[in-house]
């Protein structure tokens, strides 16, 4: 049997200071049946030639304009056959063991929805700020404290037999799209924790987390609202079917 496929998508916007490494880094990796997909916005500021100079390695990559950074990632994840999927920030970098550790555990169970581990936290120049950070997590404590310091995004693949929807990340958000995914499989879903490095994510003043605080935040905050009030209604759902099946016998 072959090995399982696993699809890496890096979405990519005028990033050029980072890019190569962070194809460099999942180019390095030491499981090889990965498809790699580059989905680029148009960039003006060389991204394209760094593209194109890794291009016979790529399964697919575009330099044209898209719907933003979730839109992107949608456009690759439609293209993408893996079992399972992973997207890669242009100024985020995977460890060199990464997709091989995530689908050695793939294999041993494939019921859990996430698999991630540790994220390494680095700044502009690849410096070390913090050591890898993860924890197992919860559905319940993610919708209370949200996704840090326990689950990063950059160091989870998602199980492709449970995304059950034609586009991996909703547009609508245009920041905290990833913790919506995130919330949505392990609403029903489990998630397997590796305790082990997978990636770092790069902190520097030009990445949408550091140039709208503010609107990112209260974005996350409507998400966390939006999956309190649907835990509350399921909740009170199964309250309602565990006492119908109590007056009819059938408990």
């Amino acid at each position: 049997m072959n090995p399982p496929l696993v699809s890496i998508i890096t979405p990519s916007f005028n990033q050029a200071k980072w890019l190569e490494a962070t194809i460099q880094s999942v180019l390095a990796q030491t499981y090889t049946n990965f498809e790699y997909i580059i989905i680029d916005g148009g960039s003006t500021d060389g991204s394209k030639e760094i593209i194109e100079k890794y291009a016979t390695k790529l399964t697919y990559w575009q330099s044209e304009k898209d719907g933003g950074q979730a839109d992107a990632i949608n456009i690759g994840f439609r293209r993408a056959k893996g079992v399972l999927v992973a997207y890669l920030n242009a100024d985020d970098l995977l460890e060199p063991n990464a997709v091989e550790g995530i689908i050695n555990a793939y294999e041993v169970n494939q019921e859990f929805a996430i698999y991630f581990g540790k994220c390494k936290t680095i700044d502009t120049d690849g410096n070390l700020l913090l050591e890898g950070q993860g924890n197992p997590v919860k559905f319940v404590d993610l919708v209370r404290d949200g996704m840090l310091p326990n689950i990063y995004q950059p160091a989870c693949f998602f199980n492709t037999a449970y995304l059950r929807r034609e586009r991996l990340l909703e547009t609508k958000y245009k920041f905290a799209f990833d913790f919506e995914l995130i919330l949505s499989l392990t609403s029903t879903k489990s998630t397997l924790f590796l305790n082990r490095d997978i990636a770092s994510y790069r902190v520097h003043n030009e990445s949408k987390s550091h140039l709208y605080k503010v609107e990112a935040f209260k974005e996350k905050l409507s998400i966390q609202e939006q999956y309190s009030k649907r835990d509350i209604l399921l909740f009170k759902w199964r309250r309602i079917k565990l006492a119908i099946a109590q007056k009819t016998g059938k408990i």
